[in-house]
């Protein structure tokens, strides 16, 4: 490698570093948070997708219905795998929606996973545009028909396995008329929330054909690493067989609206979602993102969603609110796993090796020996072509005096130095490219593991051995009261000895080589590698430490001098001429 290939990968490590503080100059400056209640926006779909550019959305004002009775009442749900608190406020909004298999961290304690970010915000409320022009929702105190709840005491519904509870609440007039309906149905053993909305009541009051269920509060992020949280949040919509994604900048704002058939929307963070779907009864849709400033540089990602609903008729909606699991979103049956970070090409490839990776836990608890063994098997896997490689680039080191030879040979003609090295690479059968073409043949398997064991839920907050307590964390054994420039402050483990393996395999393969270059990239890819990996989870650096130590193993099994090329038999031409010449110079 020659001097200006070592100073390309120092300009491309240097440009990766400068990349947070120059998006951070271009973004501009910060829009202040207001953590208080918000009235969500609400506009008639277009026609056609219409995301608009990075800008401050208009806020429309709105005109709620004057509220008869404030008296809020709670029902709690609680199932195998959720503990939710619903109001009676907005017909069945969501004031708390906590998961009982995931934990977090809050304040130096551990507590359950909480996906409602702000209550007030009421999700799940209902609204429509007057024949005024004014944004109505429906947030009043709706009436519980359930005869079997207290509407003035506590309630809780406990619901185990199959078993399922349906609630209706009802919005009613001074004449105990009903004019909207919503009634919300929960199951012991999932994740989905069937709501059942009819508006038909107020229809003489609309100005559309349409009403909107909506998702204003975002979710709340449960991961202390924000940063990472934030890369991995956005919402999404899909109609027409495609999904639509919005994301958001710091101190920003985006909106993406359509009218037609639309299958669901979604908002997600790093692991966890929540979801409309209508299974194609809804007639348009409407994504909102702001981007709000936290401390430091770190930002979070606020996103609300509509699903436009038809006005004449009772419409069905599924709420999915639960864990990106893969196996769970499936099942669904409507594409909502286009939301997980699988990767775009190598789709494919993630979706095997998550189906390996969850199968091999079934038999192996401890996905930290999953990884292990996971290693163990993309190394068998690839070692045809990793031996393949090593064998080229030995060969390669082998012809290195000989190619020296020939550049001192011809100093000022590079045209025939370069003849003649090729003419010495067919003579001993060595294939330039030979080192090359395999490591890139593997590069999607090793690419695709690299997407999945970073973002599969199934790695959060699984524990190991000694130190290494959370495997989508990293292995972090003190903190310094001091953050270092591209380092930071948490001095983890495994990047080390990850680094040492790295610098262990660079020198195998360039043992023989004499070229000062080469052996400077000895050191400085571990470096650079190094730093990149000390931000990953523990689990990505356990499978790529144990991967290199694995490819040193191989490393030594294989000779130390190529194999000689077997000869090859002279054709029969060739033969002939040979015979001829020996009994000519008899």
């Amino acid at each position: 490698m020659d001097k200006k290939s070592i100073l390309a990968f120092v300009i491309i490590f240097l440009i990766i570093l400068a990349m947070p503080g120059y998006f951070k100059l271009i973004n501009g400056p910060s829009v202040s948070d207001n953590e208080g209640p918000a009235t969500p926006v609400m506009t008639q779909p277009e026609k056609v997708i219409q995301k608009t550019a990075q800008k401050t959305l208009p806020q429309k004002r709105t005109k709620p219905l004057e509220s008869t009775d404030k008296n809020e009442h709670i029902i709690t749900i609680e199932t195998d795998l959720y503990r939710a608190e619903i109001s009676s406020i907005g017909g069945g909004t969501v004031k708390s929606f906590q998961l009982k298999k995931y934990e977090e961290i809050k304040e130096n304690d551990t507590t359950l996973v909480q996906l409602i970010k702000n209550p007030e915000e009421y999700p799940l409320l209902i609204g429509y545009i007057s024949i005024d022009g004014d944004s109505v929702w429906l947030n009043q105190n709706f009436t519980i028909t359930d005869n079997n709840i207290n509407p003035d005491g506590q309630n809780k519904i406990l619901l185990i396995g199959n078993d399922s509870k349906t609630i209706t609440f009802t919005l009613k007039t001074d004449g105990s008329q009903a004019v909207a309906t919503k009634s919300l149905t929960f199951y012991g053993n999932s994740y989905n929330i069937d709501i059942n909305t009819d508006l038909r009541g107020l229809r003489p009051e609309m100005a559309t054909n349409f009403y909107n269920l909506t998702w204003n509060s975002g979710l709340n992020y449960t991961e202390p690493n924000v940063m990472d949280e934030t890369r991995y949040s956005k919402a999404y919509a899909y109609s027409g067989g495609e999904t639509e994604a919005l994301n958001v900048k710091n101190g920003r704002s985006n909106e993406s609206h359509f009218t037609g058939q639309t299958d669901w929307t979604a908002i997600r963070t790093k692991y966890f979602s929540t979801a409309f779907i209508s299974y194609g009864s809804a007639i348009g849709y409407q994504l909102t993102a702001r981007g709000i400033p936290l401390e430091g540089k770190n930002y979070y990602k606020k996103y609300s969603m509509q699903l436009s609903l038809p006005s004449d008729k009772v419409a069905r909606t599924v709420l999915y609110i639960g864990p990106l699991e893969y196996s769970t979103i499936k099942k669904l049956g409507v594409d909502l796993e286009n939301i997980m970070s699988l990767g775009r090409l190598l789709r494919p490839i993630s979706k095997g090796i998550l189906w390996l990776f969850i199968r091999f836990h079934t038999v192996i608890p401890n996905y930290g020996w999953v990884l292990i063994i996971f290693a163990f098997l993309v190394k068998i896997v690839l070692y045809p072509l990793t031996n393949k490689s090593m064998q080229s680039m030995k060969e390669m080191q082998n012809l290195q005096p000989k190619i020296e030879e020939l550049r001192k040979k011809y100093p000022n003609d590079p045209q025939k130095a370069n003849g003649a090295q090729m003419k010495l690479y067919k003579e001993h059968g060595v294939n330039p490219m030979g080192g090359c073409l395999p490591l890139l043949l593997q590069m999607p398997i090793l690419i695709a593991l690299f997407t999945v064991f970073r973002t599969t839920i199934e790695l959060r907050h699984a524990p190991f051995i000694f130190w290494i307590t959370d495997l989508s964390a990293p292995d972090t054994i003190f903190t310094l009261p001091f953050s270092i420039p591209i380092y930071g402050k948490h001095v983890n483990v495994l990047p080390i000895i990850m680094a040492l393996s790295t610098i262990l395999q660079q020198k195998l393969s360039t043992s023989s080589s004499t070229n000062p270059q080469q052996k400077m990239m000895t050191y400085l890819m571990p470096v650079m590698f190094f730093f990149m990996f000390n931000q990953f989870p523990s689990g990505l650096n356990l499978y790529y430490t144990l991967f290199n130590l694995l490819t040193v193993a191989q490393q030594k099994f294989i000779p130390s001098k190529p194999k000689k090329r077997k000869r090859k038999r002279p054709s029969t031409i060739e033969a002939i001429r040979q015979f001829q010449s020996k009994t000519k110079h008899r």
